[in-house]
């Protein structure tokens, strides 16, 4: 056993000796005991003490636990007299340590830990909705079965307010006679202004059928709020366009096979009757009668329409499909439609050369191709020099049939009564081919505003044979009066006035010269419909009758672009011809063709013009006239003179006060290559992929409108991720801070370069047209096209600069948005990449108007001066790349701006270039309109708040058309964001949403 005596030590520890002094208190000891004694009772009484106060202080630890946990009060227990009293332990109420003297300095207690609950909570969608009113949302949704395309589309479902929800990124239609250009619904600037204009045109929108086809692209959006531009809706559309869909090269369209086509569906024992052509006319006549009369109180019943239609146009249906009603609505709609669609017989208006050309087959000279094409007739062999209008009168008069009665069941839909159930209706989409449609559309253009003149009975008294046609003794000559009735017709327009008033209406947009000319000319009734045919003058373009051949289209083109499918296009300018008879009647079907209406007839009516220009223009280029310059939107060289102060735009026309240099006075075309393509990866990275046209067009990817899930992912306001795990810290602050020192960029010219071998395939005396006498010589030449800049930078010399407009590329508007003033919800979350780009030049924070951009949203923003300076061989993925810190102490704050947040979204990264500089003046920052009843929607708008500090013609400058110039030159569509009118935020979205990749940001 081993020795304690280390416990007797004089050096006893005091601890030891208190504890044990209690229990030695009742305990008598000997004083004079032996050694051993004490020794063995001082061994005994420290393990007893010792095993006391583990236990005692173990105990009083698991009752401070459960006092802690339950919190229930305990009532103190006397001590047991059969127990001794415990010992002494610590007290646990000490007295607190005295206060330090007044000299000495205690530190401050800590801080308390920053919670972070608010920083990893998702957004609640209440505050989503918040934070973001005012942001446009981009769409892109298919309209049903057998519509085409998907429809791209603009919208403000976060918000209630109908100033906001009505912004648009282009221009309203400003008067009556340009509302043809479109066949969607629409209210002009006109109508919404004039009281009496709007409750007629209320009255006309009584209930009424509306096919599902319209023109692409939108024409409501092909002119943007920024000159030289369009919407969104018209740039997605582009890849999809009319002027893309050619006829199928593969089926015969020789003259012969579509007049044996139609001898084969005339002498058939259903479907369409021999019509003459008294009974045409008669036809056309009550047809427009019944349109116009009030149908409440004249309506026809069914039995009525079925017996005038089975008796006189068509034949009867060989079976009953209605036992019912064997002579309901229904039954006529499905006759018709079948006759319509019949292949290779009709006119094809979906194609935009035919819509062009309807005028020419009415008001052209006579348009029989083949002298030798024959029709027997009522057992009659007789050539016919009038095929082609015959043929358009007689399916102007089914499409106005079944017009007739489509309005009529819509009517009764209208009023409650049971019309077609979903299955009919989506059987009569299915039967209803785009060719039907669109004879439904010239159907209601022709009966809201043809009137027939049907001839004196002198005219019909010269008739030799009682057939349909014109007297098989005719000559063979395309010149050759005919002389049947429907050569002696007359077409009169039912709103002249109108269509004059929007002729002069366009001029003054673009500064035609000598106005008063023109104002005076229209005012004394001048211009005038041509009364017939004959009247127009020797050289009119002829009509062919065939789907494949024009000579309105002088050479068809080599590349099949939307817009630009005409490149080398050309058209005869002639007094009273039947481009200014399309016009003034008012009879133009929706597409590009109206602006080339206008132009033309302005032309064919200013002999001065005719004159210096010559009678051969093209219509898809330019013109220098008088010291001022008009080109179509069409052509590059209008898309970028359009930026510069003082140019104006109407109706895809730009007038420029800049005459080119090396070009006479006359018609100009431009030689272009199409876009450059920008190849996409999966990350943020890009490769360019440079091709020919020949390789591109042979490797085009599917259209961007048709993946509508890519459009509607790339321009999400959360970036494509779900709402449910959306955070504050997912946000950033674009800068929108001048990045550029102070720059003046003033234009010098604009130089033509002849191309060798240029001017249009043009019929020469040895290379004639088959039905023109008249020999044109190849006056309209093709040029390339460059700009010469003078750009002067701070603490720079001055510099001259090349820019080459060698690609026809695209601009868009940016759509206006309203900042949200609820963006103070991020900022409080403390996100610390919630906060704006220092200033370059201040250092301090600028203070942010706009919406935030998530974090899926890549971007790297660049001066102009800093493109201007990269060669044009650089890799589109070097101008993405953030620029290195710089070495210098402090460090040297670069121009260049790149987003240095990471991010595994696939959503390629955008080069914004900023057109601005710190001298320049900015607009004010658009506010939330004011819903007072006394404020319009069109004074409380961004737009026009930007128009009551400057007008449209004022805004622009020279350093906007160098940013253009440059993009032409690279090959780059780009969105034109002015700073005022849309945050930079939702141009990134609307760039994704568009598959592009480039932002000019201008002030």
């Amino acid at each position: 056993m081993p020795s304690f005596s280390f416990l007797k030590s004089s050096k006893e520890d005091p601890r030891s000796r208190q504890l044990a002094a209690p229990h030695d208190s009742g305990v008598q000891l000997n004083n004079d005991s032996s050694e051993k004694v004490q020794r063995r009772q001082s061994k005994r009484d420290y393990f007893r003490n010792l095993l006391k106060i583990s236990s005692r202080s173990s105990e009083s630890r698991a009752n401070r636990r459960k006092s802690s946990q339950f919190a229930v009060p305990t009532t103190q227990q006397p001590p047991s007299p059969s127990k001794s009293p415990d010992p002494p332990i610590s007290p646990m109420n000490k007295p607190l340590p005295p206060p330090p003297p007044a000299s000495t300095q205690v530190d401050p207690p800590p801080k308390a830990p920053v919670k972070l609950e608010r920083i990893i909570s998702p957004i609640d969608m209440p505050d989503l909705y918040k934070i973001f009113s005012g942001a446009p949302q981009f769409f892109a949704r298919a309209e049903g079965h057998n519509t085409g395309a998907p429809h791209p589309s603009v919208a403000f479902p976060w918000d209630d307010e109908l100033n906001i929800r009505d912004l648009t990124d282009h221009w309203k239609i400003h008067d009556e006679a340009w509302g043809c250009v479109t066949a969607w619904p629409h209210i002009t600037v006109q109508a919404s202004r004039n009281p009496v204009a709007a409750e007629e045109h209320h009255e006309r929108q009584r209930a009424h059928f509306l096919p599902r086809c319209r023109e692409r692209p939108n024409m409501l959006s092909m002119q943007g709020l920024e000159r030289g531009t369009m919407g969104y809706q018209a740039a997605l559309e582009m890849g999809v366009a009319d002027a893309l869909e050619v006829p199928d090269e593969n089926a015969d369209s020789s003259p012969e096979y579509i007049s044996e086509q139609r001898r084969i569906f005339l002498h058939g024992k259903d479907g369409l009757r021999p019509v003459t052509d008294s009974v045409l006319v008669e036809q056309l006549l009550d047809i427009s009668e019944v349109y116009h009369e009030d149908p409440q109180k004249n309506r026809r019943q069914s039995v009525e329409l079925y017996t005038l239609l089975f008796t006189k146009i068509l034949f009867p249906p060989s079976r009953v499909t209605e036992h019912d009603d064997p002579y309901s609505l229904k039954v006529q709609i499905e006759s018709l439609i079948e006759v319509l669609a019949a292949p290779t017989v009709w006119v094809d208006f979906s194609l935009v050369e035919w819509r062009i050309r309807l005028g020419q087959i009415l008001w052209g000279a006579s348009p029989d191709p083949d002298p030798d094409v024959e029709v027997s007739v009522n057992n009659e062999s007789v050539r016919d020099p009038g095929t082609e209008r015959y043929w358009l009168l007689v399916q102007i008069l089914l499409s106005c049939e079944l017009l007739v009665r489509l309005d009529a069941m819509s009517m009764y839909m209208d009023q409650g009564v049971i019309g077609a159930t979903p299955v009919e209706i989506h059987r009569f989409e299915k039967m209803a081919t785009p060719s039907v449609k669109w004879s439904l559309i010239l159907a209601r253009a022709w009966l809201e505003n043809i009137r027939l003149e049907p001839p004196s009975s002198e005219a019909v008294k010269e008739k030799k044979p009682s057939g349909w046609f014109s007297s098989s003794s005719a000559s063979a000559n395309a010149e050759a009066v005919a002389t049947d009735g429907l050569q002696a017709l007359k077409f009169h327009g039912r709103h002249q006035t109108r269509q004059l008033s929007g002729l002069l209406h366009f001029a003054r947009n673009i500064q035609w010269p000598d106005m008063d000319s023109l104002s005076s000319r229209i005012s004394s009734n001048g211009i005038t419909i041509s009364d017939s045919v004959q009247n127009s003058p020797t050289g009119t373009p002829h009509s062919m009758s065939t789907q494949r051949s024009s000579s309105y289209f002088a050479r068809r083109p080599v590349m099949k672009r939307a817009m630009s499918l005409h490149k080398h296009v050309s058209t005869i300018i002639h007094p009273a011809g039947w481009l200014s008879n399309s016009y003034i009647s008012g009879l133009i079907l929706p597409g590009e063709g109206l602006g080339h209406f206008l132009m033309s007839t302005l032309l064919e009516n200013d002999q001065d013009a005719v004159s210096r220009l010559g009678d051969q223009a093209n219509l898809y280029g330019g013109f220098i006239y008088r010291g001022k310059s008009f080109w179509s939107s069409a052509c590059i060289i209008g898309r970028v003179l359009a930026a510069r102060k003082g140019a104006s735009e109407c109706m895809g026309w730009i007038y420029s006060d800049v005459v080119p240099r090396g070009a006479r006075e006359g018609w100009v075309d431009v030689d272009v290559e199409p876009e450059e393509p920008i190849g996409i990866c999966t990350t943020s990275s890009l490769v360019i992929a440079r091709t020919d046209l020949q390789d591109s067009s042979q490797k085009s990817t599917k259209p961007r409108l048709w993946q509508k899930q890519a459009v509607e992912h790339d321009g999400h306001l959360i970036g494509g991720a779900d709402f449910s795990s959306v955070l504050p810290g997912d946000f950033i602050l674009p800068s929108d801070e001048a990045s550029q020192v102070a720059i003046s960029v003033k234009f010098d010219s604009l130089d033509l370069f002849a191309a060798a071998e240029s001017g249009l395939e043009t019929p020469t005396e040895d290379n004639q047209t088959p039905h023109s006498d008249l020999s044109l010589a190849p006056t309209i030449k093709t040029y390339s096209a460059m700009m010469r800049f003078t750009v002067v930078s701070a603490g720079e010399e001055k510099k001259e600069v090349n820019v080459a407009l060698n690609h026809d590329i695209h601009f868009v508007t940016a759509h206006p948005c309203v900042p949200s003033p609820y963006i103070d919800i991020l900022k409080a979350a403390m996100s610390p990449a919630f906060t704006p780009t220092p200033s370059l030049k201040s250092g301090v924070h600028d203070s942010f108007k706009g919406h935030p951009l998530h974090k899926g949203f890549t971007y790297t923003r660049i001066p102009l001066s800093t493109l201007m300076t990269t060669p044009i061989s650089a890799s589109f993925n070097t101008l993405l790349s953030p620029p290195t810190p710089s070495n210098a102490n402090p460090p040297i704050p670069s121009p260049t701006h790149s987003s240095t947040h990471t991010t595994s979204s696939t959503i390629p990264k955008v080069l914004i270039i900023d057109c601005t500089d710190e001298s320049m003046s900015f607009f004010p920052v658009a506010h939330r309109p004011s819903a007072t009843p006394s404020s319009s929607p069109q004074e409380s708008s961004p737009q026009s708040s930007m128009r009551g500090k400057k007008s449209h013609h004022e805004y622009g400058s020279d350093l906007e058309m160098l940013g253009r110039a440059l993009c032409a030159e690279r090959g780059w569509n780009a969105v034109v964001s002015r700073r005022g009118r849309g945050c930079l935020a939702c141009a990134v979205r609307e760039v994704g949403a568009l598959g592009w990749r480039v932002i000019l940001r201008v002030a």
